[in-house]
């Protein structure tokens, strides 16, 4: 009897992994709604299943609604962003990417006018000479290389290194 009890009280019982799995929500996602007041908290570390979905259900309801409520939400975001993007700029946390060009640019003749010819400073045989100068040529080929494909991310305000 004992046995049957407890099998009725852990009926309709889930794991915090199962509800998140069920919700498509991380477990700590799913305690985050339970601190705050969307869905039951756990009980010996199980949730009552019905009562989750319930409360998950009228959590996004209330979000559609709050959303629908306030169309000019995005846009308001987006002109957020833009100030935030012009006061940073202004503090000069930002760089210019017209700027950022200009010192690749700098750099990488820098760089190329310093290593050239290092081959034939450092062996007096050609081919290894050639060797040398020809992998310095390629390093710095990938360098522009890189920098042409970070660029376009760099402009979209993404992270370039990603």
């Amino acid at each position: 009897m004992v046995n049957n009890q407890q099998a009725q009280t852990e009926a309709g019982m889930v794991t915090a992994g199962q509800a998140a799995r069920l919700l498509m929500l991380t477990p700590r996602r799913l305690r985050q709604l339970a601190e705050a007041g969307h869905i039951p908290s756990a009980v010996r570390g199980r949730y009552p299943l019905a009562s989750v979905v319930r409360g998950y259900l009228q959590f996004l309801r209330e979000r559609v609604e709050r959303i629908s409520s306030n169309p000019g939400a995005d846009l308001a975001s987006a002109r957020e962003r833009e100030i935030r993007l012009r006061l940073a700029q202004r503090e000069a946390q930002l760089v210019d990417t017209v700027d950022v060009e200009a010192f690749h640019k700098f750099s990488s003749s820098l760089y190329r006018r310093e290593l050239d010819g290092l081959g034939k400073a450092v062996s007096s045989d050609p081919i290894v000479a050639g060797q040398i100068d020809a992998a310095l040529t390629a390093a710095l080929d990938r360098f522009d290389k890189r920098f042409a494909e970070a660029l376009p991310k760099l402009k979209r305000s993404d992270d370039p290194l990603a």
